[in-house]
């Protein structure tokens, strides 16, 4: 299991740090997840000790609802370079902030088209990662804290699953892969009947809501959400749990259907070209440097090539004289080696496979299908693995390794496979001098 890093920052967090707060000391809190701790576990403390943790870690950093606007706009089908120039424009009547103050981050396209994307203000954004850089940490991905809650895809078109989580003043929201909304509990109701009424000809199936307060199920609150949904013919399912908040949301978060916030020009690409921007020159300077070393190395590499060609004609040459009668010229020296000891009386052992792989080589070269596995040769035997296309072509071998070539020939083993004859010879010379 990779080992993950969930940082979950808060408004007032935030806040502090865009006002010159010191973020090291800050209180914070986070989960982490490894092969030890499946589930998360929880940390409480300041964001220097978290950053001490992330060592080899994925680094996800869910940052507050309230502050992250999720929307969809219709665009026809386009190249993701101008999508992400065209959504901004597209959401432009929808947002009471300058378009040019706000860092738009673009999502999936639904079924219907739609294209999903999270809004945030640039000094928002700037201020939770000048939090997280004044410690060392930098995140992999920074997504706002609704895509903690639990999604399940729709079973048919327009049946969808919605979930809320209810923590105390706060809630969350989730009404589709990619889109939802935070805000207050004392404005629940007007909430989930706003969105029940955006959801036109498709409200919900059902709503999972989670709550962090045993007495919530005796509460006005919950009686009055149980008949809207009641009124909506909405299955609506509680379920109490005393686990902490962040640990909650890091077990539901999905990162393939968050939207990263880190896009654009807060993209790790964008951010490494704006470090090494001062580097350039120097860059290009050693660039052209290790051009130049290159230059030198294949030059020298054909010189070598050349003087190893010559060499090796030479070497050929040599052989040819000493051995006349050779034809194929593989390895020189290890053909050499084996005519000096033939010539001192040597051969032996070897002389006897020499002539089974020269009998054995010419059948096999002249027999249709036939494919050579492996060879083995021990006690002037030699074993031979090969495939044929079927049994009757392994007989037609056995009797030309027999009649033509003269050897003892014994089928060890033959099975059939995948539509070819695995077998397996074993061969010996008759001793006729043949």
């Amino acid at each position: 299991m990779r080992k993950q890093l969930f940082i979950q920052l808060s408004a007032q967090q935030a806040g502090q740090v865009a006002e010159g707060g010191e973020a090291a000391v800050l209180p914070a809190s986070w989960v982490l997840r490894d092969e030890q701790r499946p589930t998360g576990a929880l940390f409480h403390g300041n964001l220097q000790e978290a950053a001490a943790q992330a060592t080899g870690a994925r680094v996800s950093v869910l940052v507050p609802g309230v502050d992250v606007v999720l929307a969809q706009v219709e665009l026809p089908a386009m190249k993701a370079q101008r999508l992400a120039r065209a959504v901004p424009f597209a959401l432009e009547e929808q947002l009471a902030s300058d378009v040019d103050d706000l860092h738009v981050a673009v999502g999936q396209r639904d079924t219907q088209g739609r294209v999903a994307n999270a809004v945030v203000s640039r000094q928002r954004l700037d201020a939770w990662l000048e939090q997280l850089k004044t410690v060392g940490l930098q995140a992999d991905v920074m997504t706002p804290e609704m895509f903690g809650l639990q999604w399940e895809t729709e079973d048919e078109p327009g049946q969808s699953r919605w979930s809320m989580l209810l923590d105390g003043q706060a809630g969350l929201l989730r009404t589709g892969a990619q889109t939802g909304l935070a805000f207050e509990t004392d404005s629940l109701l007007p909430v989930l009947q706003a969105c029940i009424d955006d959801a036109g000809d498709t409200p919900p199936v059902s709503l999972q809501l989670t709550v962090c307060d045993d007495a919530f199920a005796d509460s006005d609150d919950y009686r009055a959400l149980s008949a809207l949904c009641a009124g909506k013919n909405i299955d609506l399912s509680l379920d109490t749990k005393n686990e902490a908040r962040s640990v909650m949301l890091t077990q539901g978060f999905d990162e393939q259907r968050a939207i990263n916030l880190l896009q654009g020009d807060y993209s790790r690409k964008q951010q490494l070209e704006k470090l090494l921007r001062p580097w350039r020159p120097a860059l290009m300077l050693g660039g052209l440097w290790l051009l130049f070393q290159v230059g030198v190395f294949v030059m020298e590499y054909s010189r070598l090539s050349t003087q190893s060609s010559e060499l090796k004609e030479q070497v050929e040459t040599v052989y040819r004289t000493a051995f006349p009668e050779s034809r194929n010229i593989v390895n020189p020296k290890v053909q050499m080696q084996r005519g000096l000891e033939k010539l001192r009386g040597g051969g032996g052992q070897n002389d006897g496979l020499l002539i089974l792989l020269a009998k054995t080589g010419k059948v096999l070269k002249d027999t249709p299908g036939a494919s050579l596995r492996t060879l083995r040769f021990k006690g002037n035997k030699l074993d031979v693995d090969v495939n044929m296309p079927d049994l009757q072509s392994l007989d037609k071998l056995k009797q030309r390794l027999s009649g033509e070539a003269r050897l003892k020939v014994e089928i060890v083993s033959a099975s059939s496979r995948d539509g070819k004859v695995e077998s397996r010879l074993s061969l010996q010379a008759t001793g006729d001098g043949q």
